[in-house]
């Protein structure tokens, strides 16, 4: 049997760490320009809805126009779009996210508050999502397009089928109804289980078919059938030669899961009033709030780019040949 290739040395980590930190930053540079251009050119004026929300609907035109002149002047909006963009990387580079529209807070300090709730609603539903996966792909990967490979089957594409918001709305009527669940409140955990029930739930399907797809596959290589051959039992030959490289496609999306619930549960957060960073990015967006929508934009693209570079630095290390992930999934 062809022994696995041993761990990479550590001047490959070091010189894979310094090109995955060069790419990174590109990545996070470009990404800064597509978001500061695309909250630019929403439609709407956070000026006006400061006006309208202050009363000033009624002011003559030349107190309205003076007013606007001053709010613009203040918030930096009178100067170009490109001296906007420079001033604003300058001030998020050095830590300064800006001041919320709305409340006059910073928003750094506001997210910062917020982020503890969203971490722990993107871990919990990680975690059910996980604990679901595997659990299916074990019992599909047993008997590939068997009776119950096919029912899981069934049972994951009817649940990627249902929209996250729908199912949000109608767990939450269920639960109010059943058990009493509070839909307004501090982030505490009689509350938290059921945003993560379903953000879980809506993570599991791809991550179950993937880990079944790569389970299967590395069961037919030479070194598994090797060691069946000799003797070695189902259960052995699966946690000593078979799960460390299938877990690479699944460490990839497994990655990109977590950073996606962490950031991308604007509208679980926003169904069960959840108090996290999507709520504050979902209030600042309809109050055309441009500094906490910009941070927030750029704070889940960074999170996402900088999981998904990690999680493929990652995969290539526990499993060196590279292939894993494609020859798994095809």
């Amino acid at each position: 049997m062809p022994p696995l290739p041993s761990p990479p040395s550590v001047r490959t980590v070091t010189s894979a760490l310094a090109r995955e930190t060069a790419v990174t930053a590109g990545l996070l540079l470009a990404a800064s320009v597509i978001v500061f251009a695309l909250v630019r050119s929403a439609p709407g004026d956070p000026v006006d809805v400061q006006l309208g929300e202050a009363g000033g609907i009624g002011l003559s035109h030349a107190d309205e126009d003076r007013i606007r002149a001053e709010r613009l002047a203040e918030l930096g909006l009178d100067r170009s779009i490109p001296e906007q963009y420079v001033r604003w990387l300058a001030r998020m580079a050095g830590g300064d996210w800006g001041t919320s529209y709305r409340s006059g807070q910073p928003v750094l300090t506001e997210m910062l508050d917020r982020l503890p709730a969203s971490l722990a609603l993107g871990a919990a539903g990680f975690a059910v999502a996980l604990v679901l996966a595997v659990a299916l792909a074990l019992l599909a990967s047993r008997r590939p397009d068997g009776p119950v490979d096919q029912l899981l089957r069934l049972v994951t594409l009817a649940t990627v089928a249902v929209p996250s918001f729908l199912l949000g709305t109608l767990a939450l009527q269920v639960a109010t109804g059943a058990v009493g669940y509070r839909i307004a409140g501090p982030a505490t955990v009689d509350r938290l289980w059921l945003p993560a029930l379903v953000l879980g739930l809506a993570a599991m399907p791809t991550m179950s078919r993937v880990l079944r797809a790569s389970l299967i596959a590395e069961r037919g290589r030479l070194y598994a059938v090797a060691a069946l051959a000799r003797g070695a039992s189902p259960g052995r030959t699966l946690l000593r030669h078979v799960l460390r490289p299938a877990t690479a496609p699944v460490l990839i999306l497994g990655g990109l899961a977590f950073a996606s619930l962490v950031t991308g549960s604007i509208i679980t957060e926003a169904v069960f009033t959840w108090p996290g960073v999507g709520l504050y990015a979902v209030e600042a967006i309809s109050a055309q709030d441009y500094p906490v929508v910009q941070a927030y934009v750029l704070l889940a693209t960074a999170l996402v780019v900088v999981v998904n570079r990690g999680v493929d630095l990652g995969a290539r290390l526990v499993d060196p040949r590279g292939d894993a992930s494609a020859e798994a999934v095809a």
